[in-house]
């Protein structure tokens, strides 16, 4: 009888190499999948650090709103334009927070070749809206849908209730905002609500200037 030599037969090399195959490629759709996984967790965990501070520092701004005549509109005694779908309105922001003083605060959304982007800025009244001194950030790269709603007593009627805009003619600033965001890709943010400083408060017969604001405003912090 002929003694098989040592070594292996062709389809025990073949059976080695279908089986190194299907474990390369089960390795690599798993290396494939846990790539995937950490960059959805990292996109994730960006977004909700940008929700956060961001709206955060929208919640203090309103909590220092403030009505202040509009210098380029001397019949706008508020600045406040609050519209179901963007909103803008002056508060004295405290100097740690960058540029201080009154600031003309603005959330809108922008039409851009990618999406439409949800987009909080910032400019120190009086200052023209393409100066360079204007600071803004996008919030949502692309927004599926932002409501605001306005509580308060509007127009000297007796009883307050919710309105989906809010303007210079009620004369005083709403006593609450109720903002909600719906990215198109994730889930909806937490509901901001925020109430201004002076929202209970009418202005006075005579409106301080941009200029005795901003010394009250200097005043009060040194206080």
């Amino acid at each position: 009888m002929r003694r098989r030599l040592g070594g292996f037969t062709l389809v025990e090399i073949l059976v080695a190499l279908s089986v190194s195959a299907l474990l390369v490629s089960l390795v690599y759709g798993a290396v494939r999948v846990g790539q995937r996984s950490a960059r959805a967790l990292g996109v994730h965990t960006t977004q909700a650090e940008v929700m956060r501070i961001g709206w955060q520092f929208l919640h203090n701004a309103l909590t220092q709103a403030r009505p202040v005549p509009d210098p380029s509109d001397v019949q706008n005694r508020t600045s406040f334009e609050g519209a179901a779908h963007s909103l803008s309105f002056v508060a004295d922001m405290p100097a740690h927070m960058g540029l201080g003083g009154l600031m003309q605060i603005t959330l809108e959304i922008e039409e851009t070749p990618a999406g439409r982007q949800l987009v909080l800025s910032r400019r120190r009244i009086g200052t023209p809206p393409q100066d360079d001194s204007v600071e803004s950030a996008v919030l949502v790269e692309d927004i599926d849908t932002l409501s605001i709603t306005y509580f308060g007593q509007a127009k000297g009627d007796g009883v307050p209730n919710w309105y989906g805009n809010w303007d210079d003619s009620h004369r005083t600033l709403p006593n609450l905002l109720q903002i909600s965001v719906k990215p198109t890709d994730g889930p909806a943010w937490p509901e901001l609500i925020a109430s201004p400083m002076m929202g209970a408060e009418p202005l006075q017969k005579s409106v301080p200037t941009v200029e005795q604001a901003e010394a009250e405003a200097t005043t009060a912090m040194k206080q």
